[in-house]
């Protein structure tokens, strides 16, 4: 049987930089369940429409003739019938034997193929995405009655922090939920750490933080800037991401000789680069329930560098923090952020650093990844089902 059924996973990116989808892909690949793993994304510029990992797993992205139109509900609605069409014609008779949904996109499309295959279904929420900075009006009732209709039909489902299990556990007590946290892979034996102190410069008396990921609203970028560019700060920061924010990074960089900023690498560089930093940095604000009880990749790729974090005041960060002795927590305003870079020195920023290794050696991807394979297992024995 296992030559012969696929375990399908349907995400609403190109793939190539989501580390999430390429972790549980792989565990899952190695775990022999399936014949076959395939990846189902979305065709954007420089990718192509079809990519054979190293190991055997595939990646099929759609293009869409639509995907010109604006960003408008109505365009988006035009851009997502089309989606949906190709999707369940491709794999309508295909011998899926799970479906692995990555966030609340893909879920209408999911459970239709669940109802066409008698596949498992398992939704895998990345992120609190009713409760988004943002979230309001017409998108977030839709939002809302979609998870409230189809969250149901799932019959497993798996999300990023102890906070947001609670929340879905709370709402939705008959579908069993699965915590499995974003840590990444560790890094092999040997690997060069890249120099980034020298790359730009870092005085010998300043510390580099770092901040890894997207470049957006909510996320601190904003109070980071602010902070480091006050008078007295003597620390640099290095922003290595994308988003909408990145243009405003660049800008201070071209004002404030602390400020630097470099284009995102690959998931399987992000240690490398991580390890030439001296302190993570991740300040999500409290503006909405997602980011309140958001775990974040960075802070993890962070502390699995070798590097403490300074961290907002937040209940999942703080606790991680907190347990491992992985840094500092502040109150998240320019002020408050600038006051501690100030009187923080180079060498208690080093000092944190020794034995931080040993303090976060539990946090690997190789026993977060137990709690998956677990329960793809039971759901394949169990056998299919038209929950």
């Amino acid at each position: 049987m296992k030559s012969s059924n696929i375990c399908l996973h349907i995400v609403r990116n190109p793939v190539t930089h989501d580390s999430r989808v390429l972790k549980e892909t792989k565990s899952i690949h190695e775990d022999g369940l399936f014949g076959q793993v395939e990846i189902a994304g979305f065709m954007e510029p420089g990718h192509s429409e079809w990519e054979t990992l190293e190991d055997g797993r595939t990646i099929w992205r759609a293009s869409l003739r639509t995907r010109s139109l604006p960003k408008d509900l109505v365009s988006q609605g035009i851009k997502y019938a089309e989606w949906y069409r190709q999707l369940v014609r491709r794999y309508r008779q295909a011998p899926l034997r799970v479906i692995h949904c990555h966030d609340l996109a893909p879920l209408p499309i999911a459970v239709r193929l669940k109802q066409l295959t008698g596949a498992r279904l398992i939704y895998d929420a990345h992120e609190l995405e009713t409760e988004t900075v943002g979230a309001g009006g017409l998108r977030q009732r839709l939002a809302q009655s979609l998870e409230k209709r189809l969250i149901p039909r799932a019959d497993a489902m798996i999300t990023v922090s102890p906070s947001i299990q609670a929340w879905y556990a709370e709402r939705y007590p008959e579908t069993p939920i699965h915590l499995v946290r974003n840590i990444p892979e560790a890094p092999g034996d040997a690997h060069d750490i890249v120099p980034l102190r020298e790359q730009f410069g870092v005085p010998e008396e300043a510390l580099l933080f770092l901040y890894l990921g997207g470049l957006g609203t909510g996320r601190g970028i904003e109070i980071a800037l602010e902070a480091f560019q006050q008078q007295g700060v003597p620390h640099h920061i290095l922003f290595m991401g994308s988003g909408p924010l990145a243009n405003a990074v660049r800008d201070a960089a071209d004002r404030d000789p602390r400020i630097h900023y470099k284009e995102p690498v690959p998931p399987g560089e992000v240690i490398a680069h991580a390890s030439g930093a001296d302190v993570g940095l991740c300040l999500y604000e409290d503006t909405c329930l997602n980011h309140r009880y958001c775990l974040p990749n960075k802070l993890f790729e962070s502390l699995l560098s070798g590097l403490p974090v300074l961290a907002s005041n937040l209940p999942d960060q703080a606790a991680v923090v907190d347990q491992h002795d992985g840094g500092w927590v502040v109150e998240n305003d320019p002020t408050s952020v600038a006051a501690f870079l100030r009187g923080l020195t180079r060498a208690e920023g080093l000092a944190l650093r020794q034995g931080l290794a040993e303090r976060v050696s539990g946090l690997t991807w190789e026993n977060e990844s137990k709690t998956l394979t677990a329960l793809y297992e039971n759901l394949s024995q169990d056998g299919g089902g038209q929950r």
